[in-house]
């Protein structure tokens, strides 16, 4: 039997409430800091009830027109990017995780009973399910020719973009004991990059399956199972010529694109996701520090520590900032040169469903309890 754990205390996987375990870190107060840009919220429009109790993530997905979100219960919507106008609802009632992909007309999703499911981005309509080995809890990904679905047991599934059916399989053991949650599939030039509970990377052809190579980014230490977890649960970036990666409890990383060798690894735990912009990657950690790195060199250029204990988010850029979401709903937003806190938010009180998308300067951020909502920033 497989079993999944979610370490909320270190992972910071949970994003709302506050933990009642006597080992948890004490937040930080809000921090004190005189504000040089203003947030003006566009809109904000109620998707459905967010992620409630499930103590998993639900993201966003943004196209040119329109952004797609809903609720772990199955309720689906789709709003325009501009005024956050609904423009269709679908009640599923499939049990949803981790969060969607749209393009190439397709709406992608995972269900945790296994299911990889594809709507019409203009209708909402089904255009097909399929069953897969297990949970799928990954935000899916594709190229138009392939929909790439990743599940809890190892698997990583191609399917027909166009009917759903099975292109191939790719398989990897994991540990018995792993977080509940699964990093997002990369697609880059005629490869599909998949991250792993054992803190392995893959690089495998798209066409075929075939691994053109695997690399670990981390080794497990310590003696407990816990101890041991080394999960790449957040996303990976292709970038530069280089597979950029974190590993809870191991990590951050960046093997070749080409042969997987790997370049550096600077010890960094998170299991959130990560960005990158103007050659650094930006990194929020378990305790609630946030690290700009050096893509090229592997350096800390610099580290944010005021929000320590907060629960972060992953990380997004907006223009030249860095933002992030913590547990009491708040939206911190830094200068991505020197980590400086510049504008705070509210988002909602009850914490956020996933980590912020950012597309063309405007950020989109879905509440714990499906509030969906654009914020823009601009210098005061």
């Amino acid at each position: 039997m497989k079993y999944f754990l979610l370490p909320v205390v270190l992972a910071g996987m949970l994003l709302a409430g506050c933990s009642s375990n006597p080992n948890a870190i004490e937040p930080n107060d809000l921090p004190d800091f005189d504000a040089s840009y203003k947030v003006k919220r566009l809109w904000k429009e109620g998707v459905g009830d967010g992620v409630e109790e499930s103590q998993l993530t639900l993201r966003p997905a943004v196209t040119q027109q329109q952004v797609f979100a809903g609720d772990v219960f199955g309720e689906v919507y789709a709003v325009s990017r501009d005024k956050g106008k609904r423009q269709w609802r679908v009640k599923t009632e499939d049990r949803i995780g981790g969060g969607f992909y749209a393009g190439y007309g397709m709406l992608l999703y995972g269900t945790r009973e296994g299911m990889a499911v594809a709507l019409s981005m203009e209708s909402g309509e089904e255009l097909w399910r399929t069953q897969l080995s297990g949970e799928s809890l990954a935000i899916p990904n594709s190229n138009g020719t392939i929909a790439v679905f990743q599940t809890q047991d190892g698997h990583v599934t191609a399917l027909d973009a166009n009917t759903g059916d099975q292109v191939w399989d790719y398989e990897t053991p994991v540990p018995t004991l792993t977080l509940r949650g699964l990093a997002q599939p990369a697609i880059a030039d005629g490869r599909v990059y998949a991250g792993f509970a054992n803190a392995k990377l893959a690089a495998l052809d798209a066409d075929t399956g075939v691994p053109a190579w695997e690399q670990r980014i981390a080794e497990p230490t310590g003696r407990s199972e816990l101890d041991r977890l080394t999960d790449v649960d957040g996303n990976m970036i292709v970038e530069g010529g280089g597979v950029f990666a974190v590993a809870f409890q191991g990590k951050l990383a960046v093997a070749d694109q080409i042969n997987g060798r790997q370049y550096w690894g600077k010890e960094m735990s998170s299991a959130q996701v990560i960005s990158a912009s103007g050659g650094r990657v930006f990194v929020a950690d378990d305790r609630g520090v946030v690290r700009s790195v050096d893509q090229r060199t592997g350096s800390v250029l610099w580290q944010q520590d005021k929000l320590y204990g907060r629960r972060l988010t992953g990380t997004a850029v907006q223009g030249d900032l860095m933002v992030v979401g913590d547990f009491e709903g708040y939206l911190h937003w830094m200068d991505a040169d020197d980590g400086t806190l510049v504008a705070r938010k509210r988002h909602d009180w009850d914490g956020f469903a996933g980590t912020p998308v950012s597309y063309e300067d405007t950020l989109y951020v879905l509440s714990y309890d499906g509030k969906l909502a654009a914020y823009t920033v601009r210098p005061k």
